[in-house]
């Protein structure tokens, strides 16, 4: 009489075996094989301030607009501990949505009073407030970043550009957002707060105000597909990644067609909103 095999062939029976069959069953469980767990990311945003680490994300923030290359070298530490790409920990995100919140606040005063309507007093900073809300997180964050991510994500998982010992490796999707949420820090800084303190200068309606406005803009856009490349070019299975600069050549060339003239602070400003 035959009896089925109790072991596989490859593994021995024993202690030994049995250790062996239990630590493939946990890689698969951290795999998701064996299992399918809502994100980190997710569930730590429905968890008190406690679980968010404030103090990282800030200093994440402040690297990646003085010292990026120094902020993108965590992201080893994250590979090595967490076997990871992508953030776990939704406190850069929390920040950076608070931030541009506080920026809608501000234009939406400001615009009240450019537009104005003082005559409406406070029902008009509110509906200003509203609309710049939508404007800014919605349109210019999440939509334009889940686009982003996504042609990041589809292009940079092609074999074109993943070296041939790295072609099973995937660049995910949640780190194709962070690099968009890490660039898109200089947009915030740049376009959201710096100019709303340069507006006395941009409204001059002279060259000055015109090489100051278009500057601002030109360096904040441009400056974002470099942190781009930067975020990419962290990813060591990846090559052929000089294309994400090309956008740079094209607003240099932009640019400097705009000093004869084009005023691209008053035709991307947030008066519109």
């Amino acid at each position: 009489m035959s009896y089925l095999p109790t072991y596989s062939n490859d593994l021995p029976a024993g202690p030994q075996g049995q250790r062996r069959r239990n630590n493939g069953n946990e890689n698969d469980a951290r795999q998701g094989y064996g299992q399918q767990s809502v994100p980190m990311v997710i569930r730590r945003l429905f968890k008190t301030p406690k679980n968010l680490d404030l103090e990282t994300a800030s200093w994440e923030m402040f690297h990646l607009i003085f010292h990026p290359r120094k902020a993108y070298r965590s992201i080893y530490y994250q590979r090595q501990t967490k076997n990871q790409w992508a953030r776990d920990d939704p406190s850069f995100f929390i920040f950076q949505i608070a931030l541009i919140s506080l920026s809608s606040i501000i234009w939406s005063i400001y615009n009240s009073g450019f537009n104005n309507d003082s005559d409406m007093g406070a029902l008009s900073i509110i509906g200003h407030f509203f609309k710049s809300l939508v404007m800014m997180v919605i349109l210019d964050f999440f939509i334009f970043g889940f686009i982003m991510a996504t042609i990041f994500y589809l292009l940079l998982n092609r074999s074109h550009f993943k070296f041939k010992s790295s072609q099973n490796s995937v660049v995910e999707w949640a780190y194709c957002f962070d690099v968009h949420c890490n660039s898109f820090l200089i947009i915030l800084l740049c376009l959201y707060f710096i100019q709303f303190l340069l507006l006395p200068i941009i409204n001059l309606q002279n060259w000055i105000s015109l090489l100051i406005g278009n500057s601002l803009y030109c360096f904040a856009i441009g400056h974002y597909f470099i942190l781009t490349f930067y975020g990419y070019n962290q990813l060591p299975f990846l090559k052929n990644l000089n294309f994400i600069l090309l956008p740079t050549l094209g607003l240099s060339i932009i640019y400097l067609i705009s000093l004869f003239g084009i005023d691209l602070s008053k035709k991307l400003s947030f008066y519109n909103y």
